[in-house]
């Protein structure tokens, strides 16, 4: 089978660690390999005026000097794709607008400023992309769209992030061991094969992230006995990748699953939460980054305790102090974990008040990049795919901590959301 998200009087938390088993079950037929419990994928991406550190991206939660430019939450369900309006003074969401998307997503980004949105197809072992509608947050096929990922289907998977000013996409193929590389054209959107893609990656790569100058890329290894990161170099001029010697770098906890969404780099850190593949995982394990040969080296003190299951993160790059944001949504407890991370030791810190209660179930997570924060506010979105709504916390921008916002949890239509990511428009 391959519609319907959930079904049947199972508990919700028990239901998000299903809504995967039925794809993961069609590649295990086929390479008797996959013996797991996986969610679906969101994609964070994070742009702005920065201050302090430079990061994967920048945002402000002081006042900047940028004008506010419109942002739309988009969010992933059975088929679809719904747009919401963000009130960038209170946080509030509009209606949504729901549209024809993939009938199962792993992995959802947009650009930062362009006004692109790109949405992995599992069973179609594609990347439809979209142009955003500025006014409206609608979507509009681009020419060309879907683009094949270079193997037999299913095994479409995570999204990278796209760092601003990068125009290279990746995207993990989960059948054929591989991660696919594209360049996209800036005004059009089109999606075009970097040379040598796909490239080899580990035992079932499932999420990647690159660094925020794009000099690296990492890659999860979901079925890798140590939880392997495949790392490699990118090729500044065409965008190929160069496996990183010593790759792939084990997290040091076997059947670790590296969950969806759940890696993110910040300056020279990477972080990667395990959500686990027979048992849940409640860790997240952080790596420091040779800014050189991009080798990954376990943190002192890594990895850090979070809630039970975390399968989704997200992530504030630059905040009022020398220190990030992270958040991570816990599929088993259905709550979200907050922790301050060190620009300088990339340690992670519980925010006062963690975990935080997230409704009748949480999915995926996002974060606005610029037009939030340029009138002094910042917020945090999750999605409650049981309920049929998304919640979304207002940040203390001292802290991390998280409060609800007025009117939260929006109505999210007749869709139960999953993977959510911000846009702006063009």
């Amino acid at each position: 089978m391959t519609r319907g998200l959930v079904g049947g009087p199972i508990p919700f938390r028990a239901q998000v660690r299903r809504l995967m088993e039925k794809q993961i079950m069609r590649i295990k037929l086929a390479f008797q390999a996959l013996a797991i419990a996986i969610a679906l994928l969101t994609s964070l991406s994070l742009a702005g005026c920065g201050i302090g550190k430079v990061s994967i991206s920048q945002s402000c939660l002081g006042p900047c000097t940028a004008s506010p430019t419109t942002e739309f939450l988009y969010a992933t369900s059975t088929d679809h794709i719904s747009a919401f309006t963000i009130n960038q003074s209170t946080g509030a969401l509009s209606s949504p607008l729901t549209m024809s998307g993939p009938n199962q997503s792993l992995g959802m980004v947009a650009t930062v400023t362009l006004g692109h949105l790109y949405v992995s197809d599992f069973l179609n072992d594609a990347v439809d992309g979209f142009s955003i509608n500025s006014t409206s947050g609608g979507l509009t096929p681009i020419t060309g769209s879907p683009f094949s990922v270079g193997s037999a289907p299913p095994g479409g998977g995570g999204l990278s992030n796209i760092p601003p000013g990068d125009f290279y996409l990746y995207v993990t193929d989960l059948n054929a061991g591989k991660v696919a590389g594209f360049r996209f054209d800036s005004a059009s959107g089109v999606l075009t094969a970097v040379p040598g893609s796909p490239f080899p990656a580990g035992n079932t790569p499932m999420q990647t992230t690159q660094d925020y100058l794009s000099k690296f890329l990492y890659v999860s290894n979901l079925n890798d006995s140590a939880g392997g990161i495949s790392a490699f170099t990118i090729d500044q001029n065409t965008g190929a990748l160069s496996p990183i010697p010593g790759s792939p770098f084990p997290s040091g906890i076997a059947g670790s699953f590296p969950g969806p969404s759940a890696m993110v780099v910040n300056n020279n850190f990477l972080y990667v939460a395990l959500a686990g593949t027979a048992n849940p995982n409640n860790k997240i394990v952080a790596f420091a980054i040779d800014p050189t040969t991009g080798v990954l080296t376990p943190l002192q003190g890594s990895p850090f305790i979070t809630g039970n299951d975390p399968l989704y993160i997200a992530f504030v790059p630059v905040t009022f102090g020398s220190q990030a944001f992270l958040y991570t949504a816990n599929v088993q407890d259905g709550t979200i974990s907050a922790f301050t991370a060190d620009d300088n030791t990339g340690v992670l810190t519980p925010v006062n008040g963690s975990p935080y209660a997230a409704g009748s179930s949480v999915g995926g997570l996002a974060v606005p990049p610029t037009g939030t924060s340029t009138l002094g506010s910042f917020f945090l979105y999750a999605a409650d795919p049981q309920a049929k709504t998304l919640r979304a916390y207002a940040i203390d921008g001292n802290t991390g901590a998280l409060s609800p916002i007025s009117g939260s949890p929006f109505p999210a239509g007749n869709a139960a959301p999953m993977l959510l990511t911000v846009a702006q428009g063009p």
